[in-house]
């Protein structure tokens, strides 16, 4: 299987992939708006709670921890049933569940362990629509499209997390804690109502397997194929590394950066930049070196700027390594979901996407636990200096370690 097919030239004239995909981006951009404000006022809410590196880091062992272990399920259910249904359902849970925490802050009745417990139960619900949506993407959109629809798919979502959200959840918050909250929960009703304008043909074939296989079918899958494995561990190595730092970004940004909310709010937003304008130039470059050497790159990227966030004081340098580090991501999302989708048949859509990130972000409670742990013991900067060198080793062996990826896309460099 070679990419190119699905690679637009750059003077390809941009055109419209279609009225449901457009319907799906307009979800992203609205519950993704309301997921920003919820990305820094969740961490500024906490560090009014405790001051502990591994309580703080806790918030992020909770959300993720459902990507370990219900990830699998959810795929299933994915392949099982109607995507879009799903997706509302899931948007809606949500609703409730944020919409719950903003009236408990708003009569100051919050605690730590409130957090963790929506923390948990937003995380388990984001693996159900984040699978379904990536399964539902493939049917909407021509295969000639993918590679495009991916891009316009993340580079919206990463505007809107990183770029609008952030901004607003710390104004938002700094006038009340429980605005940003009320917020993100009319996103997710916004986002249902979206998706549930879709047209309602987006069910799977009845089931004649039990669930139980279907989950083992597609952890086996993935397992078996080697580019897929591969993918999913060099991304499980990444991830351990950087949420073990970037789970301490609200204390970082005091106690290293000796800032507040303006400029954490900035690191979002430079990491945002990055992503948007790699969406402007990622098929140019894949067209040039190929989807391997550009997948090196964004290894480059991150090491540079884990490097950088660790031995720097200064607010000014820390938002230009968010900036690198943004590029680095936008690369990756664009062709590790590509690749990902291109090998992979439909009808294992969900699964293949649920034992990836089973295996890819499964390891991140672990790594924002280390991180935690790793900190109290030997301050705060320890564990950036850590996910910097493990990154920069990454990248050193980028070419190795992409050999099966290179293999899957262009079968001639057997």
């Amino acid at each position: 299987m070679c990419l190119s097919a699905i690679i637009e030239r750059p003077n390809q004239k941009r055109r419209s992939i279609g009225r449901p995909f457009q319907l799906v981006w307009w979800s992203v951009v609205v519950s993704s708006t309301g997921d920003g404000m919820f990305v820094t006022a969740f961490p500024l809410l906490a560090a009014t709670l405790t001051g502990d590196p591994f309580l703080i880091a806790g918030v992020t062992i909770a959300s993720r921890l459902p990507w370990l272990m219900f990830s699998m399920l959810t795929g299933a259910m994915a392949d099982r049933m109607d995507r879009r249904r799903l997706m509302v359902g899931a948007d809606l849970a949500r609703f409730v569940i944020v919409a719950a925490l903003g009236v408990a802050i708003a009569m100051d009745v919050e605690h730590i362990w409130m957090l963790y417990s929506c923390a948990f139960a937003l995380g388990t619900l984001e693996t159900l629509h984040t699978n379904a949506a990536q399964a539902l993407l493939v049917s909407i959109v021509e295969k000639r499209d993918l590679m495009e629809a991916n891009a316009r798919f993340g580079s919206a979502q990463v505007a809107a997390v990183q770029f609008a959200g952030p901004p607003l959840g710390a104004s938002l918050f700094s006038v009340a804690a429980s605005i940003p909250f009320l917020a993100d929960a009319a996103s997710f009703a916004g986002s249902a109502a979206l998706i549930a304008a879709l047209a309602d043909d987006h069910g799977v074939e009845a089931p004649t397997t039990r669930l139980r296989d279907d989950v083992r079918e597609g952890f086996l899958f993935v397992l078996g194929h080697p580019a897929l494995r591969r993918l999913a561990a060099i991304l499980a190595v990444i991830n351990f590394f950087y949420f073990s730092s970037i789970a301490l970004l609200v204390l970082y940004t005091d106690q290293i950066l000796h800032s507040g909310k303006i400029t954490y709010t900035a690191l979002f937003i430079g990491a945002a930049t990055g992503t948007v304008a790699s969406r402007w130039f990622v098929s140019r470059l894949t067209e040039r070196f190929g989807v391997v050497r550009t997948i090196a790159v964004s290894f480059w990227m991150w090491a540079t700027a884990m490097v950088g966030l660790a031995i720097t004081s200064s607010p000014v340098v820390a938002v230009a390594m968010f900036g690198v580090l943004g590029v680095g991501t936008g690369f990756w999302l664009v062709l590790n979901t590509t690749v990902r989708q291109e090998l992979t048949p439909g009808r294992l859509l969900g699964r293949m996407n649920a034992a990836y990130r089973t295996i890819s972000w499964g390891v991140v409670p672990f790594g924002a636990g280390f991180g935690g742990l790793f900190a109290r013991a030997f301050g705060l900067r320890a564990p950036f200096i850590v996910a910097g060198v493990a990154l920069a080793l990454v990248a050193a062996l980028a070419m190795p370690l992409l050999k099966p990826i290179a293999a899957a896309v262009d079968p001639s460099s057997r």
